[in-house]
């Protein structure tokens, strides 16, 4: 049985196959599996031998990953912020909108209705994580909302309209039916600084870098709005789009899906093939100090499941690939770390 590490020459292993690995390996870590998830794992991998190769070649990172105290000393200094969590805002209804919804309900009169148009009330609330936090949270529409690391983000409610503000970080929502709105269910848009997007009963995650937006597709329909396009872009699950800055152009689809975008949510990094540089740049961004990728070692191939829960995550998943790689982790000024040839 070949167990050797995917990133070495001869060793490559179908992505389709990888894929199945890597799911199942995400499934059973995520602490919701129960047995009979575990039987239908064990019948996938006894199915076929390249079934096993493929998971034998995922659990190599993963043992590796295992492997590695809790708290490493030589990684201390690495351990990610404490958790800092922003309190949310009280409603902002406004006691005319209150009365214009109340004559609305009550009466159900013109006067009423005029009152609360003219007034209506908007509900704005603001959520954030630090550095190495992930936070969930279910909104009163229905929507679930998930922040992920070093992110922040205002939801805004009002009678007509849902909008979430991605002011920086990445989140993912799985669309609510909404169906308490007061006038049916309402439009669901995330705005973001280079695009806006428009929510066609989804799920689907944005991610904020300083000169472009992300948008990753699981499910559903989003129309992108983008400065300088007159018509919007209709992404489809599975799609993946970068907006730039600055730029007319349309909305580029992402070809390269190395990376599981969403997998975050479920507490794990996911890496199929990806070069080590972008995965050293995801691993930097649980990192409260800088972590780089030396150029010699930049086009090393990672593939793994990497568990974000527990004490330094980012310390043992940099252990993780010393172990399974030929790279060593070299200490640099201040907190500066630095994976470099071995």
């Amino acid at each position: 049985m070949n167990t050797a590490n995917p990133s070495t020459p001869g060793a490559e292993t179908p992505r389709d196959l990888l894929d199945q690995a890597i799911a199942w390996a995400v499934r059973l870590g995520s602490g919701a599996a129960d047995d009979r998830a575990h039987e239908a794992c064990n019948a996938w991998r006894a199915a076929h031998p390249a079934h096993e190769q493929a998971w034998q070649q995922v659990q190599a990172v993963e043992d590796a990953f295992r492997q590695v105290p809790p708290l490493n000393g030589a990684l201390a200094h690495g351990a990610l912020q404490a958790a800092s969590r922003m309190r949310a805002q009280q409603s902002r209804r406004r006691a005319l909108g209150a009365l214009g919804v109340a004559g609305v309900v009550a009466t159900g009169g013109m006067l009423g209705l005029f009152m609360w148009r003219e007034t209506p009330w908007v509900q704005r609330t603001d959520y954030a994580t630090a550095i190495g936090e992930r936070k969930r949270v279910m909104l009163s529409d229905g929507t679930e909302l998930n922040l992920n690391t070093g992110s922040e983000v205002q939801v805004v409610l009002s009678p007509r309209r849902r909008l979430i503000v991605l002011r920086r970080g990445e989140l993912f929502v799985r669309t609510g039916a909404d169906s308490g709105a007061m006038l049916g269910h309402r439009p669901f848009w995330v705005e973001a600084p280079h695009a806006r997007f428009e929510a066609l009963g989804t799920r689907f995650g944005v991610r904020q870098a300083d000169d472009e937006t992300r948008l990753s597709m699981t499910e559903g329909r989003v129309a992108i709005h983008a400065a300088g396009n007159a018509a919007p872009v209709i992404a489809q699950a599975g799609d993946g789009y970068i907006i730039r800055a600055d730029t007319a152009e349309a909305p580029q689809r992402i070809v390269d899906r190395s990376f599981e975008s969403d997998a975050w949510t479920d507490g794990a990094l996911v890496a199929k093939q990806m070069r080590l540089d972008a995965f050293v740049a995801e691993l930097a961004r649980y990192r409260g100090t800088p972590l780089r990728c030396h150029p010699d070692v930049a086009s090393l191939r990672v593939s793994g499941v990497f568990q974000l829960n527990g004490p330094d995550p980012v310390g043992r998943a940099l252990e993780a690939l010393v172990r399974t790689l030929p790279v060593r982790l070299e200490q640099g000024t201040g907190d500066t770390l630095t994976v470099s040839k071995r």
